[in-house]
């Protein structure tokens, strides 16, 4: 069993039941202390309890369908093959005619370029490393600010996770174009 499922979720049930009593408290208390009290607000917070408790309860399909679509989103279909045979056929017949002045430049180019690559690749292994580690942490507490989205007043910690999530998605896409 994950951390998500062992941890996360139960944590998520004792928000989701702070969040629904007080949504409660609030419905009750709102007009006007208890003078003006109305019996369809039980029936509006069963229906607001039900829907945070099915977007609880469905946490990883919303989030793997934010990831799915960011997925479909950024698809690249091309043919990368290079042919390097044919563009290096005769390169030592052309080095040959070089002075070794343009061999010593092309060889510090060379070297150049390599570190260059190096350290490129450092810092795209880094990248690609710490955005797995944040997606993971992101989907792991999906639970908990999901549980809040059904509120009111708390209703926008959901919603800003809702839109942290779809832009760590879309960064996917970001980083396949670049």
């Amino acid at each position: 069993r994950s951390l998500s499922e062992t941890v996360i979720v139960p944590i998520a049930g004792i928000v989701l039941t702070f969040v629904m009593c007080y949504e409660l408290i609030q419905l009750i208390v709102e007009k006007n202390n208890l003078h003006d009290f109305d019996t369809w607000i039980f029936f509006k917070w069963i229906f607001k309890t039900f829907c945070a408790v099915l977007i609880v309860t469905n946490t990883w399909n919303i989030v793997m369908a934010v990831f799915d679509v960011a997925q479909s989103a950024g698809v690249i279909i091309s043919d990368a093959g290079i042919d390097i045979s044919g563009v290096t056929a005769d390169l030592e017949t052309q080095l040959a005619d070089w002075s070794i002045g343009a061999l010593l430049g092309l060889w510090f180019q060379s070297i150049f370029v390599g570190l260059c690559t190096q350290i490129l690749s450092i810092c795209i292994f880094l990248v690609i490393y710490g955005r797995m580690i944040e997606v993971y942490l992101v989907t792991s507490i999906g639970p908990i600010p999901f549980a809040t989205m059904v509120n009111r007043e708390w209703g926008n910690t959901g919603q800003n996770y809702l839109r942290s999530l779809l832009a760590l998605g879309f960064q996917a896409v970001l980083i396949m174009i670049c």
